[in-house]
């Protein structure tokens, strides 16, 4: 079943990105297993206290210097112990179910372990396959810095991606020269424009911000669904210069930035949640940790002098969620 979500703006393209995206790579869960944690005695603590001094006197130095091993002194120990315990009031009568207990605890454990092992792993694995299929898009986007609006319009009238791609590699050729020819993505741009013109998106129409939303929207929908006992660790989708973050809160896009004499990520934007007030909720976070960090995001104009708030309403544009 496809989740609900916010989103934070509103992209007809990213929408279309996203549809493609499931055509191509079902973006299946692990199904969470029934379990559930046992109720435990109300004596719990005495019961585990009394085990543990049973242990103590079994293994004291004391017993350890006289120690002998026939059956007798064996039997005479372990009726010693006992008896101590007993006297001290141990309930030898809730055993049972402190036993009965530790095996559903331990089984239940076992679940929760086996599930978020697998649910991370699934997560891994399709990450690696969701970010293979942005590349492709990507592409589209650099090999349109390098040869221009006019010839990406030509090229991706092409009947296919062989031939979208010869027609991008006649361009790079006469722009480049032969070294920095070898850098541009021409094959990953000719399928990337295959891609877009099934899913019916203007190439000239896409931006950055839309594939970072459809793949937000990617990584949201098979993010782990959460099992009782066990947190699930953050996702991340890499590919290009696109970063993202993913918890149980929600999907979030990090940007390199300039912090003092040190340069890294920082989340910049949430981009997806389960609704619009976790989205804000999440939203909240990231200001609060940006506002407590002197930094200014790299790759866009003259960041100096301006909030967080402008800053993102420069590099993000306004803020319109929408739920799907």
């Amino acid at each position: 079943m496809t989740r609900k979500f916010a989103a934070a703006r509103k992209s007809a393209n990213a929408i279309a990105l996203f549809d493609a995206l499931q055509a191509a790579v079902p973006l299946h869960l692990v199904e969470v297993p029934a379990t559930k944690y046992p109720t435990a005695p109300a004596n719990l603590q005495e019961l585990r206290k009394g085990i543990t001094t049973m242990t103590e006197l079994f293994t004291s130095d004391e017993r350890a210097d006289s120690k002998k091993t026939s059956r007798d002194d064996v039997e005479h120990e372990l009726m010693g112990v006992m008896n101590t315990l007993s006297n001290r009031g141990f309930a030898f009568a809730d055993l049972p179910i402190l036993f009965a207990f530790e095996q559903d605890r331990n089984q239940h454990l076992d679940t929760v372990t086996r599930y978020t092992r697998a649910a991370n792993a699934n997560t891994e694995a399709l990450s690696a396959k969701v970010a293979e299929w942005f590349s492709d898009i990507t592409a589209v986007l650099s090999v349109a810095k390098v040869v221009g609006a006019d010839v990406m319009a030509e090229v991706a009238a092409a009947p296919n991606k062989t031939m979208a791609a010869l027609g991008i590699d006649l361009h790079v050729r006469e722009k480049l020269n032969a070294s920095a020819q070898a850098g541009v993505p021409v094959m990953a741009a000719g399928r990337g424009l295959m891609v877009l013109k099934a899913a019916k998106i203007d190439a000239l129409s896409l931006d950055l911000g839309d594939v970072e939303l459809a793949a937000a929207m990617a990584l949201y929908s098979y993010f782990p669904d959460a099992i009782e006992g066990a947190s699930m660790q953050e996702a991340g989708l890499r590919f290009g210069s696109v970063v993202l973050g993913a918890n149980a809160d929600g999907v979030v896009v990090y940007r390199e930035a300039v912090q003092s004499n040190a340069s890294g990520l920082l989340p910049h934007t949430a981009l997806v949640a389960a609704d619009g007030k976790a989205l804000a909720a999440l939203q909240s976070k990231i200001d609060v940790r940006l506002g407590g960090v002197d930094h200014a995001f790299t790759g866009t104009v003259e960041n100096g002098g301006m909030t967080v708030e402008e800053r993102r309403l420069r590099d993000f544009g306004k803020s319109a969620v929408t739920t799907y």
